[in-house]
């Protein structure tokens, strides 16, 4: 994406820079991947807890040499996969079984297997840029996003025999729209970019809750505070004031700050706030984050205020963005995979290092009144949690935490 002339702008000023990474993201569902099947009479059943059944019935039926006709699943419910029901390994395994054996096979994932062979986050980095106008407005901007490919490595590993799959090789260099969803920011810019660079990793990977927007928005959010503290302005008046195009994102803004007090992020406040827009819905959030007496960083209460546009069900609303809220500060301080020759070194649930009842936050919700259109909010809340908790930690400790999770920083 390019407005504007970034290059001539940035001629000869003064820039304000940052980097930011993130490391691979695990989904860690509570349910390892699981598949029942049964071969008899020239025809394939399945039992599968998928969030793509067309996806699994076709790959089945690829994985034994029959039609898909020949291939009936029944989708279960998922003992929430958060993305990683999307893949069919276990369905195409459970079907060469059950042909093979020519009985019932009932094939479920250890736990360890289940973390050995996710398809992860995939790690990314970002070189951020900008000028400044002497009253704070961004002159440029100019974000470089390194990342694989991921929408491209899902398009062809579950969509082989989709037409628009083939797209993928016609445009084999080509920006991964997928893989850098929420990098545009929704602030008045002068000129913007932003890049994306593929990278080619032996590393698997896919969609998980949040998606792309779980690192663009704190890559976009963090760098914003960094603007808003070289500017010498509060951070969320600084914000209101580029969302001249945005007011449902500024008022989801203002109602974050009155409902949770907020101070300014003043240092020793301990308080952080951040935005973020996706799927035609606004969120903000305020965190209040410290340190514990180890010194590693803690999160005590996160608010939330939300414009979905027209809320059908309430609570189911506010239920999946309490879920986003903490999926997102599992994705801070922890929930990463790690690598040693080759091979992912986490294998028990008790080293992703999960939010627990004693740890988790104080979560409050604000739902805004819209007449707007319904929009999603599966991953809302997952995106704006990080940027909040990190720059809630700057203010608590005065350290920029530029590396997600926090716990490898």
């Amino acid at each position: 994406m390019r407005t504007g002339d970034v290059d001539g702008v940035f001629a000869g000023a003064r820039l304000v820079e940052a980097e930011y990474r993130v490391a691979p993201a695990l989904h860690a569902a509570v349910e390892p991947p699981a598949a029942t099947a049964h071969w008899q009479n020239e025809r394939l059943e399945l039992w599968a807890a998928t969030q793509a059944p067309s996806l699994a019935r076709a790959a089945a039926a690829r994985a034994i040499g029959v039609a898909e006709a020949q291939v009936i699943l029944h989708p279960m419910l998922s003992g929430g996969s958060f993305g990683a029901a999307l893949e069919v390994d276990v369905v195409e395994q459970a079907a060469i079984l059950a042909k093979q054996l020519r009985r019932p096979v009932q094939l479920a994932w250890s736990r360890g297997e289940a973390l050995l062979h996710d398809r992860v986050r995939p790690p990314a980095r970002a070189r951020m840029a900008a000028r400044l106008a002497p009253n704070g407005a961004i002159l440029a901007w100019r974000a470089r996003i390194a990342v694989p490919a991921t929408g491209r490595e899902m398009a062809i590993r579950l969509l082989p025999d989709d037409p628009l799959r083939r797209l993928a090789s016609i445009f084999p260099a080509g920006a991964d729209g997928y893989a850098t969803s929420g990098a545009v920011p929704p602030y008045r810019l002068g000129a913007s970019e932003v890049w994306h660079h593929p990278v080619a990793l032996d590393l698997p990977t896919g969609h998980l809750r949040g998606g792309a927007d779980g690192y663009t928005a704190f890559f976009t959010e963090c760098f914003l505070d960094e603007l808003a503290r070289v500017a010498g302005t509060e951070p969320m008046s600084y914000r209101v004031g580029l969302l001249g195009g945005e007011p449902r994102l500024a008022r989801c803004l203002t109602t974050v700050a009155a409902l949770g007090g907020w101070s300014g992020g003043v240092p020793g406040s301990g308080q952080g706030i951040a935005c973020h827009r996706m799927a035609g819905s606004m969120i903000a959030v305020l965190a209040e984050a410290g340190f514990d007496g180890a010194g590693r960083p803690s999160v005590d209460r996160l608010v939330a205020a939300v414009d979905c546009g027209r809320a059908i069900n309430p609570d189911i609303v506010r239920q999946q963005i309490e879920g986003g809220l903490i999926f997102g500060t599992a994705t801070t301080q922890g929930a990463a995979a790690h690598y040693q020759d080759g091979l992912a070194s986490i294998r028990r649930y008790g080293d992703v290092a999960l939010p627990t009842l004693a740890d988790a936050p104080e979560i409050t919700v604000e739902l805004m009144t819209s007449t707007a259109d319904p929009g999603g909010v599966g991953d809302l809340g997952v995106s704006a949690v990080a940027p909040a908790i990190a720059n809630a930690l700057f203010a608590a400790g005065g350290t920029r935490w530029r590396h997600l999770p926090f716990r490898s920083a």
